[in-house]
């Protein structure tokens, strides 16, 4: 099967530990994503609940190594359970941190090509939100 990824970097002024912490720590997820029910510190299942107490979007940590590395399988609601991978690499840089997004495993293909598009413009509006949050915290 074909598939797309989405890659994302940006520069945030914050060093790796605290651009960890928004990765990994539910209060600063739900700034600018969804909250877990657990940290993401450790491999095992996570779920981020929606609005109405379901689970929005779920998966297994895969591994996670504090402010260099967090890899995890990934799946949304209107996914319909299809299984992706998500990998975040944390670099420091002079006053701060690279953070590089890779979103592997999106299925090609017409049918699905508005899923590719709604991620893409998915992590943008996520990425932003990080980004503002990343800088008041």
């Amino acid at each position: 099967m074909t598939t797309h990824a989405i890659e994302k970097a940006l520069i945030l002024a914050a060093p790796p530990a605290d651009v960890w912490a928004f990765l990994t720590d539910p209060d600063k997820l739900a700034v600018w994503f969804h909250r877990p029910q657990t940290a993401l510190t450790q491999p095992g299942p996570y779920s981020m609940p929606g609005e109405d107490g379901e689970p929005l979007v779920w998966g297994d940590v895969r591994e996670a190594t504090a402010h260099s590395r967090l890899s995890m399988s990934f799946t949304a609601r209107p996914m319909g359970g299809l299984m992706t991978e998500v990998t975040w690499t944390l670099t420091a840089v002079e006053a701060g941190t690279r953070l590089h997004l890779l979103h592997d495993g999106i299925p090609a293909g017409a049918e699905t090509f508005g899923l590719l598009t709604a991620f893409d413009g998915g992590w943008d509006d996520h990425l932003v939100r990080l980004r503002k949050a990343s800088v008041a915290d």
